[in-house]
């Protein structure tokens, strides 16, 4: 049984996925990352690296939630070989179109400056394109599910041999080496009685 994990994913490779991670278990028991307009404020923040102007509404956090539905059905049926259903593409397509966030120029006329004046609907905006380009470029045949047990989380396999089988090692690939060592240890043991 999977461990009800709150912690953000961040090892996915690609925002938009980190953003569909926020739910969690989607095949079993699923389990939600995002109760709150706290915790959207919190993921964009710390996940998507965009503090918001004011925190999220609770209209924010529905769309939000809306948003994430729609991905999950286009990359669930696109990794299946389906065609994704034409409502979560047109919600999908909704978010792309709201305007992407102002580039803001540093002082020094050099370097970039951390725009403040965002709104939550901006950066579902870029979560909406990242994933338009990741089902439409080559690394989306480097798209992976995680191997583990109860985990429904999606990742880029950037790995060398690309054969990367956890989300995360730290999160999903020990605690199945470690249940793979338990159970040779205990057949081992059950062999020599």
């Amino acid at each position: 049984m999977p461990s009800k994990d709150m912690n953000f994913h961040t090892e996915t490779g690609r925002l938009s996925l980190d953003w569909m991670a926020t739910l969690g278990d989607r095949a079993g028991a699923p389990f939600e990352r995002i109760s709150g307009t706290a915790d959207l404020g919190r993921w964009l923040a710390t996940v998507a690296g965009q503090a918001v102007a004011c925190g999220p509404s609770d209209d924010e956090l529905r769309a939000a939630k809306s948003l994430r539905a729609a991905l999950i059905g286009v990359i669930d049926r696109l990794y299946s070989g389906e065609e994704p259903a034409a409502q979560d593409i047109q919600v999908l397509n909704e978010f792309a179109a709201l305007p992407p966030p102002a580039v803001q120029l540093g002082v020094s006329g050099r370097t970039l400056e951390a725009n403040t004046d965002l709104s939550a609907q901006t950066v579902l905006g870029v979560i909406a394109r990242d994933a338009i380009d990741l089902f439409t470029c080559s690394d989306f045949a480097k798209v992976r599910l995680c191997a583990a047990e109860g985990c429904s989380v999606y990742f880029v396999d950037h790995s060398r041999p690309g054969k990367r089988r956890w989300c995360s090692m730290s999160r999903c690939g020990n605690k199945a080496k470690k249940r793979a060592f338990t159970k040779r240890n205990s057949q081992r043991a059950q062999s020599l009685d």
